[in-house]
């Protein structure tokens, strides 16, 4: 599997790669870079921070869906749990999902098929 992970901090991108494992992953630090990255390859799953630097991380969800060879690829928003309703709701409507850190750092070395 191949795996874009956008996030502003060192710590969160390591931590979310040492739990993938085996999976390909790509790692960039801003919502521009990420979103570049999948407008020229294909993954197969986009884990992405809200606050990124440069494009946001909803900003970054909403192009790729737009504008990418990955508008149909599984969309993962790190919460940061104190997303309100509307937010929700926008999340919603770009067919991505909402995952706490808590969440990823309890996955031990994921192995899907």
């Amino acid at each position: 599997m191949k795996v874009l992970v956008v996030h502003r901090q060192e710590a969160v991108r390591q931590n979310i790669k040492n739990q993938l494992g085996q999976w390909y992953v790509e790692l960039y630090d801003n919502g521009l870079e990420g979103l570049m990255a999948a407008k020229l390859e294909s993954f197969d799953l986009i884990l992405c921070g809200q606050d990124l630097p440069v494009v946001t991380g909803i900003e970054m969800i909403r192009s790729i869906r737009n504008l990418s060879l990955n508008r149909c690829t599984p969309v993962i928003l790190l919460a940061e749990g104190t997303e309100t309703a509307n937010h929700e709701r926008i999340v919603h409507l770009l067919n991505a999902n909402l995952m706490t850190m808590e969440e990823i750092t309890e996955m031990k070395n994921l192995e899907l098929e």
